[in-house]
């Protein structure tokens, strides 16, 4: 397969030289942690004029979702197009190459098609996920916090820890610093800023050396990322008076296991162990959330303005997306780790050369992260590995009112148990499953017609009978497809 897939490769190539034709670059800006609070998606209180911008220049996804809401499975769902029941990750530790050594993801699939392949900053989880498939990957740079006290700090508690026996999780959690940090520094001292000037660089380099080369870049900001660290110029963009305190209530008759225990944030200085956190901890939160977007925002206008400057636009294909959602105190909770919408929806913009009737649109169709593989592939003129399994959103580039799929699929494993959620139009229906067993233990039915956050589980309901079993249908039948998947690879 691989070899007929080479083979295939070669000769789009050599077709593409033979007719002169220049394939078009692409570019991609991953952002941690990223919910679709941004002023084009409608979020006034936040300032994104960077993002903003791009989106007016190519689509807008409204209702765009991530297949697992945590890093590791979801940046390597969307770089393989593959759904997490079938490359068999889903947690933080596996690295993709550990379990799919062969798997054809988009690094590969551009450095075979003799792109210059280019990571900054956080792309994968993992650090040596695809390390030989990257003709540029330099070390992440910048500093997690700007007090050089508070990272010897850091330092000094996670060398305890080792000494301890800890594992890497109870390393990682007692040597963590405060939530969050106003940096009176420039914005090349934290990550994102020198991220930032990495990728700048990379592109001057491009068009001085490589020009003729298309060039496939993938560019990770780490913010708005725990630690809510930011120069102050971004805290100063807001007032604690902006932001409000959610109702800490959880949605009515949902089960416990839909929830988790947000430890993500709790392991941070600063954040009590236990019980909820003071109104006046949430304010600072959200407003160190706020900060965090702000910045990465800019981070992604120095690199839109240098591809500007070298006149690339017009020959890229530019996307942006957040890994996964968010919650900033909605139902008492924070962080991801979840199946709700907050968690599973993500801002997903496209801007692509020869969509300009679409610049500016939005569209309303549900799409998945598995979708970029197959769409980039479409869009840059490539064959498709037949192992890919989402769909090319080409046809909601050339008309936002398309739509592709009636659901859109995630899920969220808790030990044994996995919770299976789709997304409709207006609903969100969940069941977990003990996966040993083969049974169904608990179901989640979520009306979004009004709101993204839900307040009631209606699985229970007796006029949902009909709704839940119609879709309990559609995902046992998901479900048998995956497991069919996963032995055929197996079997290999």
């Amino acid at each position: 397969m691989i070899r007929k897939f080479r083979g295939i490769l070669s000769i789009g190539v050599l077709l593409c030289g033979l007719l002169g034709a220049k394939e078009k670059n692409v570019l991609i800006f991953f952002i941690d942690d990223l919910r679709p609070d941004l002023g084009c998606y409608g979020e006034k209180g936040v300032k994104s004029p960077h993002i903003d911008a791009l989106a007016s220049e190519g689509v807008l996804f409204e209702r765009a979702y991530c297949q697992q809401a945590i890093c590791a499975p979801s940046r390597i769902s969307m770089l393989s197009g593959l759904y997490p029941d079938t490359s068999g990750i889903d947690d933080l530790w596996t690295p993709l190459r550990k379990a799919l050594p062969e798997v054809i993801s988009l690094p590969r699939y551009f450095k075979e098609r003799g792109y210059v392949t280019a990571s900054f900053g956080k792309v994968y989880h993992h650090r040596r996920d695809d390390k030989e498939y990257w003709t540029e990957y330099p070390p992440r740079p910048g500093k997690l916090y700007a007090s050089e006290e508070v990272l010897v700090s850091m330092e000094r508690r996670k060398k305890a820890a080792r000494k301890k026996g800890l594992s890497r999780l109870e390393i990682s959690a007692a040597s963590k610093g405060p939530a969050v940090e106003v940096g009176e520094v420039d914005d090349e001292v934290y990550q994102d800023g020198a991220v930032a000037v990495q990728a700048i660089e990379s592109l001057r380099r491009h068009q001085k050396q490589d020009a003729k080369k298309p060039f496939f870049m993938c560019v990770g900001f780490a913010k708005p990322h725990l630690p809510f660290a930011a120069p102050k110029r971004y805290w100063d963009l807001y007032e604690p008076s902006d932001f409000s305190v959610p109702p800490r209530v959880l949605p009515e008759g949902a089960p416990k296991i839909a929830f988790t225990n947000w430890n993500e944030l709790r392991s941070y200085q600063g954040v009590p162990a236990k019980g909820p956190l003071s109104d006046e901890l949430t304010r600072e939160l959200q407003h160190g959330y706020a900060a965090c977007v702000s910045y990465a925002d800019a981070q992604v206008g120095r690199v839109l303005a240098e591809l500007d400057q070298l006149g690339l636009r017009d020959e890229t294909i530019i996307l942006l997306w957040g890994d996964h959602g968010y919650k900033l105190g909605e139902y008492g909770l924070w962080c991801k780790h979840t199946n709700l919408e907050l968690d599973t929806r993500v801002p997903f913009l496209v801007a692509a050369p020869g969509f300009e009737k679409s610049q500016g649109r939005r569209t309303r169709a549900l799409v998945e992260m598995v979708d970029v593989f197959p769409t980039l592939a479409k869009l840059t003129g490539g064959a498709l590995p037949a192992a890919c399994e989402g769909m090319s959103l080409e046809p909601i580039l050339a008309d936002p009112e398309k739509k592709l799929r009636d659901f859109a699929l995630s899920r969220y494993p808790r030990g044994s148990r996995v919770g299976y959620s789709m997304r409709t139009e207006r609903w969100r229906y969940t069941e977990w499953v003990d996966v040993k067993a083969q049974k169904i233990v608990s179901r989640e039915l979520y009306d979004h017609g009004e709101s993204q956050v839900a307040l009631r589980n209606l699985a229970k309901d007796e006029v949902q009978r009909e709704r839940v079993a119609q879709f309990s249908r559609q995902l046992s039948s998901l479900k048998r497809v995956a497991e069919s998947q996963i032995k055929t690879k197996n079997k290999k």
